[in-house]
């Protein structure tokens, strides 16, 4: 008699009708919830437009032609915004994505900029326009006037929209900019005619088309110091040397080379 008590009391009490429908209702909720989750992530909200904001030539529908709206299915929540960013630089090479933000019910804002050129590489009879981060805009018949001018290794494949690479080089865009800024800061810039890109990871500077400065790498040779720091330095070098030997002979020219930090050989020789 104590055990059949015993098992009457284990077994598991029915739950009550209230707590019961709450249950119910619960679980019908987090279904109805998912449901509407799953719908806005594959039907619900389309896109449907997108707005352009920001400094462009380019109007909304060629932003939408180049990403795909309208010809293809794509959900305000799950497009890949970094996808469509590249697929707006390949087809519209002037123009910079800055931010792509979603709108509802179906709308993708972009933040733009546009691209402008600072140098100019002739190749097969035409002149390519780079940005300073090495983006390839397109081409012009004759030479645009105020760019500077890239020489000394072809371009691999170029393509407008695409990054520019040159063959047998291993110039980045962050060391064009590197260069760049600390050229700016030198005396010397207003004297540089052209970039030359080279084997090494610095373009070489050709300085009013008689002198070639042969930069080489701003890797650091110092411990705590920088690239920058590594350039400036060797630009203070070049500054001396380039105005001894003007004051020596103003139409000298020749070869600086200042690849080995803290050195600079000129060679009285022009290739």
């Amino acid at each position: 008699m104590a055990k059949q008590t015993t098992r009457q009391a284990n077994k598991k009490k029915p739950m009550p009708p209230r707590l019961f429908r709450k249950f119910v209702k619960f679980v019908l909720t987090l279904g109805v919830l998912g449901l509407i989750a799953l719908l806005s992530l594959t039907v619900l909200f389309p896109v449907r437009q997108c707005v352009a904001e920001g400094r462009t030539s380019y109007t909304a529908n060629q932003f939408e032609d180049a990403m795909g709206i309208g010809w293809v299915k794509m959900n305000l929540f799950t497009a890949d915004k970094a996808a469509l960013a590249r697929k707006v630089h390949a087809a519209l090479p002037y123009a910079h994505i800055i931010k792509i933000s979603r709108r509802l019910p179906g709308t993708l804002h972009l933040t733009v900029e546009e691209r402008v050129p600072a140098f100019v590489q002739e190749q097969d009879g035409l002149w390519w326009l780079i940005t300073q981060d090495a983006r390839l805009l397109g081409t012009a018949e004759e030479p645009p006037q105020g760019l500077m001018p890239l020489t000394g290794a072809p371009l691999v494949e170029p393509a407008a929209g695409q990054r520019a690479k040159w063959k047998n080089a291993f110039t980045a865009p962050s060391d064009i900019d590197v260069l760049l800024a600390c050229l700016r800061e030198s005396s010397l810039w207003e004297g540089v005619t052209a970039l030359r890109i080279s084997t090494a990871a610095l373009p070489d500077a050709i300085y009013q088309d008689r002198i070639r400065i042969r930069f080489g790498t701003t890797a650091p040779s110092v411990a705590g110091a920088t690239q920058e720091g590594t350039l400036r330095e060797k630009l203070r070098m070049a500054e001396e040397v380039i105005a001894e030997k003007d004051a020596q002979n103003p139409l000298q020219q020749g070869i600086l080379d200042l690849s080995t930090v803290g050195k600079a050989y000129f060679t009285a020789d022009w290739d």
